[in-house]
């Protein structure tokens, strides 16, 4: 039962990855319509291939742990690159949003995307070390590298932003936390710390140039779980048959560690048999639900924001809008009360003259 609750946690983290690439377009309905078969149709089958193995946790295991044995600790492959491909194929149907590429579309906090990326590190040791299923060596082997990778991702992702751009910034740094969390997931328990901080420091660099990619090929992926996930999740998971060392892997080393091809080649097999099914899936669900229910919210809703388009509601309360539940509309005042005008007229006066004194 742990372990069921555990893999339902990763579940719910990797139909959340998804999410993230629709932003500010999709309807709620349709977003619905497909997480519920994505999650049954294409994360399942690839978590019963990854994590189902033989003796550990199942008496009948899935095919790319026990017939490939690519390495896939905690899910670089089910999770990332297969929530990386649903949001490919998504972006690519659904289309980008108005405004895509001429408009600026920057985090509205960067404060709250700090907070975030800190909290998402930690979350992530438990995700990763728990995925040793017990709080002994493995899993503080683990935690360390956990802890490397991202490290090494976000300065090599600052560096990038200095050499490419001129200045590196705290969105870059977390991101760079993402992208060397999402490379060290399949890897985390056959790498050294030192390996670790070396896929951590190339994911950082790699992700970041991924990302400039989208504007070239016209895939609007409002969150880049397309440049950090699936490009991260890709690199992490041909990185474990790079530096895995024979004492963690009970003789599997990686190319770089002496071990020659056979265990690369297994980690490329592994990802694109989750990549390329997750691809055909996604699209297909993604045609099935647009042609049914529709995915795309309406451009007037769009344009004024789905979340009072969709829910009636904002995160931010900062309007007059005023919302009646018993009419179930939104209600804009038209006229205000003649004092009320005769005030904002007194306020404004004075915003007037106090733009005045400081241009004078």
């Amino acid at each position: 039962m742990a372990f069921a609750g555990f893999q339902a946690a990763f579940a719910i983290i990797a139909v959340a990855l998804v999410s993230g690439a629709v932003a500010d377009r999709m309807r709620f309905t349709a977003w619905l319509a497909f997480s519920g078969l994505w999650v049954t149709l294409c994360y399942f089958p690839a978590a019963h291939w990854v994590f189902a193995i033989d003796g550990l946790v199942s008496s009948q295991g899935g095919w790319i742990a026990n017939d490939v044995r690519a390495f896939d600790f905690a899910g670089g492959t089910a999770i990332h690159i297969n929530a990386g491909a649903a949001a490919l194929a998504l972006s690519f149907v659904l289309g980008p949003r108005i405004g895509f590429g001429s408009t600026p579309m920057r985090p509205h906090n960067l404060t709250l995307v700090m907070l975030g990326a800190g909290l998402l590190w930690f979350g992530w040791f438990g995700f990763n070390a728990g995925s040793a299923l017990a709080a002994g060596q493995l899993a503080a082997h683990v935690w360390i590298n956990t802890l490397a990778a991202p490290a090494a991702g976000l300065l090599a992702w600052l560096v990038t932003e200095q050499v490419r751009d001129g200045h590196p910034t705290s969105l870059g740094a977390a991101s760079g936390i993402v992208a060397g969390l999402v490379a060290i997931t399949p890897a985390a328990a056959v790498v050294t710390p030192v390996g670790a901080l070396v896929i951590g420091a190339l994911s950082g660099s790699l992700c970041a140039w991924a990302i400039r990619w989208k504007h070239v090929v016209g895939l609007d992926d409002s969150l880049d779980v397309v440049g950090v996930h699936l490009v991260g999740g890709l690199w992490g998971t041909v990185a474990a048959g790079l530096f895995a060392t024979t004492e963690l892997t009970d003789g599997h080393a990686g190319l770089l560690m002496g071990g020659g091809t056979d265990q690369l080649v297994r980690q490329v097999i592994g990802g694109l048999a989750v990549l390329i099914p997750g691809l055909v899936v996604s699209w297909v669900i993604a045609q099935v639900v647009d042609r049914t229910i529709g995915l795309r919210v309406s451009a007037h809703t769009e344009r004024n924001g789905i979340d009072l388009g969709e829910h009636a509601e904002s995160g931010y309360d900062l309007s007059r809008v005023q919302y009646s539940s018993y009419r179930r509309s939104i209600v804009v005042p038209v006229e205000a009360p003649a004092d009320a005008q005769h005030n904002d007229t007194q306020h404004n006066d004075t915003q007037h003259n106090d733009t005045q004194e400081v241009s004078a």
